[in-house]
């Protein structure tokens, strides 16, 4: 079994710090995990964008064609990776999004699961967690992680000032399914 997510946004909503934390859970969970990044030269503001490819074996293809899952924080990246989705992959995105596009620009051969990432994460009292709030519902739509998984590498990587809000937006993200 190999899979791959595409975690996307803007530039500054912590893109690629969910990607890695992303990634060092799926490895602490016994996957083979490859993590790339992109992102605009302008940085803040600009298209970003994070890859995890994961397996239960060996991962000798380093491409990720199309996802299996998305997790999405902004309008033009929705725009711009949803059809990398494939057919029956499951869509994580901010509500917020979904309430600014138009009912013609959202598959409907995918699973989408609108979150209330950035309100959320704006109540809890740091808009920057709304990426948290988003792998935490991760860990409920998917059997790929548990929140454990997720709290577990909060506990050991992040630094100890922001553990708790970030904990507290991975269980938001995980109890709002």
């Amino acid at each position: 079994m190999e899979k791959g997510i595409v975690v996307a946004g803007t530039g500054g909503q912590g893109i690629v710090a969910a990607g890695e934390f992303l990634a060092e859970a799926l490895f602490r969970a016994g996957y083979e995990v490859i993590n790339s990044r992109s992102y605009g030269s302008e940085a803040r503001g600009g298209s970003c964008r994070s890859e995890v490819l994961f397996s239960d074996s060996d991962i000798y293809d380093l491409q990720l064609d199309e996802a299996d899952i998305l997790v999405i924080l902004s309008i033009p990246a929705f725009r711009r990776y949803q059809n990398r989705a494939k057919k029956d992959a499951l869509i994580l995105v901010d509500a917020v999004v979904l309430e600014k596009l138009g009912e013609s620009e959202v598959r409907t051969d995918v699973k989408l699961v609108p979150v209330k990432a950035r309100e959320t994460a704006i109540g809890l009292g740091n808009p920057i967690v709304a990426n948290m709030v988003l792998l935490g519902a991760l860990a409920r739509h998917s059997d790929i992680l548990s929140l454990e998984d997720m709290q577990g590498v909060v506990r050991e990587m992040m630094r100890v000032s922001m553990q708790e809000i970030n904990i507290n937006a991975l269980e938001s993200g995980y109890s709002q399914a």
